[in-house]
């Protein structure tokens, strides 16, 4: 087996659908798609079984959440690479095969993202995110900013088994858990073309569960600088409690999801359509210091926030 592309969904909907999809376009011969239904009660199981056009192997399980549904993927899988994608998300079709020859030229890649577009709920194309490519900059980085969209990457399956896959104890932010400490076992890289769509959702996990979700990115960044240090990883030690923080109130939510399409608005040439989603944002409570630097950003002639956008990176990944 060539390629497994690992799906973790709840409750996909239509949604699905169109990721399916685009990895119908996308999959090369001698691959496959695990997709692990966790706990479904809508249409899910339904759908996926009238796909008769992808080569799927479907687990179902009663719900767990995430992690542990993508764990229980992982168990499965059998690809030499285990490539991502989220529900909702979009893969291209030269996606997979891209990834899959620039590890297969450069052994030394445990992992291997790419630029990203951002769209709306629509397919409406919002903007296109930086990427940071050289791999020493990537293991710095990571302790500042996430510098892989989950949905993009793909693996070396034997570098997951080696570092243990995904840790039960996150939640959330597992991604970011699961390349800091890949990062640190080899080097990871992005490809600089736009393969992969990440769709803006406010009613996804991001926007849902942003605190918990900022929560357990704070702290796997903890764990990984004391395993820089030499020092016990605090999870594994037991010395921290999971640092959930339940799900984000209504306002928040919005508010957070029209800063974050403004973000992205001011990623492409959306200046006017960020000034109005920061708008929304205020309307939902944001406060105005959340707001000032996108909008300072959206201020900038075109050319002069495209080169502050490429500065803020490489400053955080120093």
């Amino acid at each position: 087996m060539e390629i497994s592309v690992l799906m973790a969904v709840h409750n996909g909907g239509a949604e699905l659908d169109r990721s399916l999809d685009s990895l119908a376009a996308a999959l090369p011969p001698d691959s496959d798609v695990v997709v692990v239904d966790d706990g479904s009660t809508d249409d899910t199981p339904a759908r996926l079984q009238a796909r008769r056009d992808l080569p799927l192997q479907v687990i179902r399980q009663e719900r767990a959440g995430q992690t542990r549904a993508l764990s229980r993927g992982l168990e499965t899988v059998r690809g030499r690479w285990v490539a991502r994608l989220d529900s909702g998300d979009f893969c291209h079709p030269e996606r997979l095969a891209r990834q899959a020859a620039e590890l297969g030229a450069r052994p030394e890649l445990l992992a291997l993202g790419c630029r990203v577009r951002r769209l709306d709920r629509d397919g409406r194309l919002l903007g296109v995110s930086e990427v940071v490519c050289e791999s020493e900059r990537i293991a710095r980085g990571l302790l500042r900013i996430n510098l892989f969209q989950h949905s993009s990457l793909m693996f070396r399956r034997e570098a997951l088994v080696a570092v243990g896959g995904y840790r039960p104890f996150f939640r959330f932010s597992q991604d970011l858990d699961l390349t800091l400490r890949l990062a640190e076992r080899g080097p990871l890289g992005n490809l600089p073309e736009a393969l992969s769509d990440w769709v803006l959702d406010p009613d996804s996990v991001t926007f849902r569960q942003r605190r918990s979700q900022a929560a357990y990115a704070d702290l796997a960044r903890h764990c990984a600088r004391e395993r820089r240090q030499g020092r016990a990883d605090p999870v594994d030690a037991g010395l921290v409690q999971p640092p959930d923080q339940g799900p984000e109130p209504e306002a928040e939510r919005r508010a957070h999801f029209h800063l974050e399409t403004a973000r992205a608005l001011l990623m492409g040439d959306g200046a006017a359509a960020a000034r109005a989603e920061l708008a929304r944002a205020r309307q939902h409570g944001l406060g105005f210091g959340a707001c000032l630097t996108p909008l300072a950003f959206s201020l900038l002639p075109a050319p002069l926030r495209g080169l502050a956008r490429s500065l803020r990176v490489h400053w955080l990944t120093r």
